[in-house]
């Protein structure tokens, strides 16, 4: 293999002369850097990412984490981060799933800290903001499709107050007055406005809530199934349910049918992300529509601008808007 102190020696100039040509830098005669080049051609040398990476200080590679890829909201939102914008400028994407375990969201931001990776984006927190905060002198974090009240930094997200608020408010305009609520992880800041615009819906018609409404570990379908069985045993049952989810609607929607009940005379249901499940489930599923894809793509661009411009990072929250999609199961 073909090295730069080989080039040089053939062409008759120094190391620096060659690693100019290389770099596209100035203060090189137009004779000289062609045949710099015609040599590099016939030598068919290829120079050392590595080492340019380290002259650069940076790695091109940026880390994502999730909970985990199975899911389709994050699959989705992993396909949208791993787009034209982070190749285009020759980023590898890294992408790690946490499984909702604390040591592994450290272990992420130890590669900050070990300057492995340039840039890092967390679309869950697993721990305190605290352990997380002293990171940010290592590099530039950005939050995804989670909220952090004392998190100085720039989040992407959606609207998850508004989502819901809009959500519960058609279920009672369809005549519903005990109304369930879903939720995956209580300590979850994103599930909190969810829970708070459900909350602010029936203050605004002057309906109560009962604590038996509210199903918590909300993740996937054999969690709806779980979560009717809970409904049913409840004394007195809600007529619709938030399920904030939709793998966890149609869990709910299999095991109401399966026992009897009509979806949506018995039991209304409302899921949330508008995957492809809720067309192809029966009846389909009425749902909130979240910008997904571009999502994944705008914390990407934010993030890049942050590490190739230095950008200060500071608290900056985007909220992309949602849509109510009204399908059978209302």
């Amino acid at each position: 293999m073909a090295t730069i102190n080989e080039i040089a020696r053939l062409c008759n100039v120094s190391r620096t002369t060659v690693s100019r040509v290389l770099n596209n830098q100035p203060y090189v005669s137009k004779e000289k850097r062609e045949q710099i080049l015609h040599v590099i051609n016939q030598l068919d040398y290829t120079p050392s990412g590595l080492a340019r990476n380290f002259r650069a200080k940076k790695n091109y590679i940026i880390a994502i984490s999730i909970p985990r890829i199975d899911h389709p909201f994050f699959a989705q939102l992993i396909k949208g981060a791993v787009s034209f914008n982070a190749l285009e400028k020759n980023y590898k994407v890294l992408i790690f799933q946490t499984f909702y375990n604390k040591k592994i969201e450290l272990k992420v931001l130890d590669l900050l800290k070990k300057k492995e990776i340039d840039g890092v984006i967390l679309c869950s927190l697993e721990n305190k903001w605290g352990l997380i905060e002293p990171y940010l002198k290592e590099g530039p974090i950005l939050l995804c499709n989670e909220y952090h009240d004392s998190a100085p930094i720039p989040i992407i997200g959606y609207d998850e107050f508004d989502a819901s608020y809009k959500a519960v408010k058609y279920l009672i305009k369809k005549g519903h007055r005990k109304i369930g609520f879903c939720y995956d992880l209580s300590y979850s800041q994103a599930q909190k406005e969810r829970k708070a615009g459900y909350l602010k819906a029936l203050s605004d018609y002057d309906l109560p809530y009962v604590d038996e409404w509210f199903f918590g570990k909300a993740f996937n379908i054999e969690d709806g199934l779980r979560i009717f069985e809970e409904l049913i045993n409840v004394k007195e049952k809600p007529t619709a349910l938030y399920t904030g989810n939709d793998q966890v609607a149609a869990g709910v929607i299999k095991k109401a049918i399966l026992s009897g009940y009509k979806v949506p005379d018995d039991l209304a249901v409302i899921g949330y992300d508008n995957q492809l499940i809720c067309e192809v489930t029966t009846p389909t599923i009425t749902t909130i529509e979240i910008p997904i894809i571009e999502l994944g793509q705008q914390v990407v661009l934010e993030l890049l601008k942050h590490i190739e411009e230095g950008v200060e990072l500071k608290r900056e929250v985007m909220k992309l808007p949602t849509k109510l999609i009204i399908r059978e199961s209302t």
